[in-house]
């Protein structure tokens, strides 16, 4: 299928009243100061602290408290990431220790060059700790790795799985636990094992992942609970962001929600279905699980600032560990959860998917192609979950848009 023309994309940094305005949300009250002088929290960020709450046993006050800084530490890391080049062994936000953000690096000096400029940038209390191997050797054993599990699973009954897990400065290879492997699948474990050494886990996973979409067009009705329905010939999955390419726009989704269906149409306030468009470009596979939707009616979407159904969109960021995101799905609604995994291989039936994001948010059939987003910063579009259980999958945001040749519609 014939791709859109690729244009150059830059995530939106915040402006310095932005940072400003994050400082003074950071600071202590005053003594006698009221709550109501505490900044808001959106919808989003009010979801995730309530899950972070419960999810690392704080009070209410210090889950809003790290989500309130939870975009700050995120561009800070991703500030780390392009001044430190391959000194640069990954970041995370460190639940653990209050939600400060870690930062590994290749070399001691390294360090104290993170020291000074997450001083410079407001984030004084950022940790450092020196590793082995850089994030770009990380990845590139990660990448070298997902081709034999691509190749071993095809025809398999039970896919072999892996992730990146920075915080360990190792890759971690995942056995379908209980299940018996095929000889090719035997042989990636030893070759893994062989070649990657001590930069290697090996452990197992319980339940295997699954794309959720609607296999029939109203099979999942009802209830639509939020975010909003796309239906097309034989599925239902769920909306993403909204994109353009020159003068047109395009509505984003899974890739894989884009397989059996090529016209789409949405369920309007009478019940009835308003057209949308048709399938412009999609991925379902090894590279990922995204699609665009040319909108028919670019009207639909506006007011422009509103760029998601119920959330205005700013810009876009990668994927760190510990960070809380959250999905809104057509199916299970308003859901969020901590980011666990990062540059996942995830077998799907018949299919292996590569560079995905792991966390640890509820979703269901019908869900696919969901938002995955922060506050008002996109991170991905959901692809799956575990076939038990809560876990969510998501596509980053930063290859959908590269890949589809798309520019994220910023309200």
């Amino acid at each position: 299928m014939k791709a859109l023309p690729a244009l150059a994309r830059r995530h939106l940094l915040w402006p310095v009243l932005a940072s400003l305005t994050v400082t003074c949300a950071l600071a202590s009250p005053a003594a006698g100061e009221s709550e109501q002088s505490t900044p808001r929290l959106t919808a989003t960020q009010q979801a995730a602290a309530k899950q972070l709450a419960a999810d690392q046993h704080v009070s209410t006050r210090e889950a809003q408290r790290r989500m309130l800084r939870q975009d700050h530490l995120t561009d800070v890391a991703t500030s780390m990431r392009k001044h430190l080049g391959s000194h640069f062994g990954g970041a995370w936000i460190d639940q653990k220790h209050g939600g400060r953000l870690t930062v590994a690096v290749t070399q001691p000096t390294a360090a104290a060059l993170v020291k000074k400029q997450a001083r410079k940038e407001q984030a004084s209390d950022t940790s450092t700790v020196v590793v082995r191997h850089s994030l770009r050797q990380l990845n590139h054993m990660s990448n070298t790795l997902a081709k034999r599990i691509s190749a071993a699973n095809k025809k398999a009954a039970h896919g072999l799985q892996s992730a990146v897990v920075v915080q360990d400065n190792k890759l971690r290879l995942d056995l379908p636990k209980g299940k018996e492997l095929t000889d090719r699948q035997r042989a990636v474990v030893r070759w893994a094992k062989r070649t990657l050494g001590d930069a290697l886990t090996v452990s197992t996973y319980a339940h295997a992942s699954k794309p959720f979409y609607c296999g029939g067009q109203y099979s999942c009705d009802p209830p639509l609970r939020s975010g909003l329905a796309i239906y097309g010939t034989n599925v239902r999955c769920s909306s993403a962001f909204m994109t353009y390419s020159g003068s047109s726009y395009y509505m984003m989704t899974a890739g894989h929600c884009a397989e059996d269906s090529s016209y789409w149409e949405v369920p309007t306030y009478s019940y009835g279905y308003q057209g949308v468009g048709s399938v412009a470009d999609y991925t379902f596979g090894y590279y990922g699980d995204s699609a665009v939707v040319r909108i028919d009616d670019p009207s639909f979407w506006q007011p422009r600032g509103w760029v998601y159904p119920t959330t205005r969109i700013t810009g876009w960021n990668y994927d760190y560990v510990g960070q809380y995101v959250c999905k809104e799905g057509s199916t299970t609604g308003y859901t969020c959860g901590q980011v666990t995994e990062t540059n996942a291989t995830v077998s799907y039936p018949n299919r292996t998917l590569t560079g995905m994001t792991w966390s640890t948010a509820c979703d269901g059939p019908g869900d696919s192609g969901s938002g995955v987003y922060d506050g008002s910063t996109a991170h991905g579009i959901l692809s799956g979950g575990p076939n038990s259980g809560c876990g969510m999958i998501h596509e980053p945001i930063s290859r959908a848009l590269s890949d589809r040749g798309v520019t994220l519609l910023a309200g």
